[in-house]
């Protein structure tokens, strides 16, 4: 079984190093890990990590660290602040930016029966979970990931 994706993400040709730990800074607060199958073993392709100041405040800025290992390697590193939106989601885009990657398609999985056009860019900043699992399997599957992806 595989996954039906409406996104689809292109990765650069030349990888970039941009992605920085946060974790002596700053507080781990989520962590979105992609498994699949690569070269014939189960491995983690994609991962993004998220952060924010510790004892912080709803206003705090959250930090994303995004690391995709596979038969392309790239990282990137983004930031999202203010309110009244959804910032990790928002932080991962700037750190899919940072690392070179384009998103095309939908960011929305509700395409039903419709084909989703993968000549549109798409951005998942500010629109949630759902959009930031879509895009990091998109990003797994770039990188080589065949098979059912695993979010963990």
């Amino acid at each position: 079984m595989t996954d039906k994706l409406t996104m689809r993400a292109i990765l650069p040709a030349d990888p970039r190093s941009n992605a920085i730990t946060f974790g002596d800074k700053k507080e781990l607060i989520e962590a979105i890990k992609v498994v699949g199958r690569l070269n014939g073993k189960l491995a983690c392709v994609a991962e993004a990590r998220f952060y924010m100041a510790r004892r912080s405040d709803g206003a705090s800025p959250v930090y994303c660290a995004l690391w995709v290992h596979g038969d392309k390697y790239t990282s990137g590193r983004g930031v999202a602040s203010g309110y009244g939106y959804h910032k990790s989601s928002a932080a991962l885009q700037n750190a899919i930016g940072s690392a070179g990657i384009e998103l095309m398609g939908s960011n929305y999985a509700r395409w039903g029966d419709q084909k989703p056009n993968f000549k549109l860019h798409a951005s998942i900043s500010g629109c949630g979970d759902g959009s930031m699992q879509m895009a990091m399997k998109a990003i797994a599957r770039a990188a080589g990931a065949r098979g059912e992806l695993l979010i963990v």
